[in-house]
């Protein structure tokens, strides 16, 4: 029997297939200019509103497409030449492995997909304001610091083949990896793309092509035959069978920039894989089009109660006025509700707002915010005395249903 690969170029001749329609850290390295050795890697495990297994209803008939390994360059060979004569390497996703094949037998493989109610579960507009050197910065996810209207949404990547979908060890030998600095961990390069189109299919915002790490991040299909354990994590990469790879919402550049978007209705394009790197049995689901809303900015009340759940800082609904203060124009003072920073006491986990002048105000018009600088979870920042020489500060919980308080104090600095 004549030894064969899947090859991903095999792939993409041999089948016709059509697509449907950080924080502020600083940089880190290693010692010789590498990545650093962080220990365990940085994950994220969960999201909060996961859809249900969906019957795919694919067509999951594989084809074989053998080559003879005498006519290919070892260094091509994603079996490394370990296969016998008698046997066939089988590539699941960049990586292969030496199988024995009845006559007549294909190789199994993984299919990835898009979940798109996971999309829509997920999905809210608001505004944030990205600071200057914010890893979205580094990365190219926003075009320009400041406050910016952002798209969020969760993208949940199922395995619903018969194998493993295996990319291995990151190297930044592989063009297929680069380091994140910011996230300090490899991603993989390419994995999805976020397009936003109008009702005619034109694009009117584009989403940052994200570079996953791509694991096991939940469980997918309820099958005895699925194990209950992670197998592939950011240090060795993939997706088993089964499985699913999540980024939840809150993730950097998980948005398409909609600040200059006006309102209406959208859909919006999910592709992952979408240069067919992997190979996989199926690029037809490889393709989700979510229809979405931009709504009409929010009216700027923020001591309005939150109509429904709302959390950040960005929100303009349950703050109230904490304090009034008055102060000598230009001066530097410091407000804070914690004992870490001998600036009064909280408890649950408040936010601050600063504003200019004796009256509650909008997240774009304030002097400044915090969230967690006193402290894991208390609020504190300086700000620069205004020529009213009055500010007020308004406080609210980070999440709109969860109690806390917030005793502020100020003093002023030199």
């Amino acid at each position: 029997m004549t030894r064969s690969f899947f090859s991903r170029a095999a792939l993409s001749l041999m089948v016709t297939l059509f697509a449907a329609a950080c924080s502020n850290d600083e940089p880190m390295v290693g010692v010789d200019g590498g990545p650093p050795d962080l220990g365990p890697p940085i994950t994220d495990m969960n999201v909060a509103d996961r859809a249900a297994p969906m019957d795919l209803g694919f067509d999951m008939a594989l084809v074989d497409f053998g080559r003879d390994l005498s006519e290919v360059d070892a260094a091509e060979d994603p079996c490394h030449g370990a296969c016998a004569a008698f046997e066939t390497c089988c590539v699941e996703g960049l990586l292969g492995h030496c199988e024995s094949l009845e006559d007549g037998g294909v190789c199994p493989m993984p299919d990835l997909s898009v979940v798109p109610e996971t999309v829509m579960s997920t999905l809210s507009v608001q505004w944030e304001y990205i600071e200057p050197g914010d890893c979205s910065i580094v990365e190219g996810c926003v075009a320009a610091p400041g406050w910016r209207r952002l798209m969020r949404f969760a993208t949940q990547t199922p395995n619903i083949g018969n194998a493993d979908m295996r990319i291995g060890m990151p190297s930044l030998d592989d063009p297929h990896f680069e380091y994140s600095t910011c996230h300090r961990h490899y991603h993989f390069v390419g994995y999805a793309d976020y397009q936003l189109n109008n009702g005619e299919g034109v694009e009117v915002g584009h989403g940052h092509k994200q570079a996953f790490c791509l694991l096991d991040s939940e469980r997918y299909v309820d099958d005895p035959a699925v194990s209950r354990s992670q197998r592939y994590t950011c240090d060795d990469q993939g997706i088993q069978a089964g499985w699913s790879d999540v980024y939840t919402a809150n993730l950097d550049c998980q948005w398409v920039d909609v600040t200059d978007v006006a309102p209406g209705e959208y859909s919006l394009r999910v592709s992952i894989n979408y240069e067919r790197i992997i190979a996989e049995s199926n690029f037809d689901n490889n393709v989700a089009d979510v229809p979405v809303v931009i709504p009409v900015d929010e009216a700027i009340t923020p001591l309005e109660p939150c109509s429904e759940s709302r959390e950040g800082l960005g929100r303009e609904c349950g703050w109230v006025v904490a304090s009034n203060g008055a102060c000598v124009a230009g001066t530097t003072l410091q407000v804070g509700c914690g004992a870490r920073c001998d600036l009064g006491t909280c408890s649950g986990d408040p936010i601050m707002r600063v504003c200019a002048g004796s009256a509650a105000c909008g997240a774009r018009e304030a002097l400044r915010w915090d969230d967690d600088t006193c402290g894991r979870q208390c609020p504190s920042t300086s700000f620069t005395c205004p020529e009213s020489g009055t500010y007020t500060v308004m406080t609210a919980p980070y999440r709109s249903a969860d109690s806390y308080s917030c005793i502020v104090a100020s003093n002023s600095t030199p």
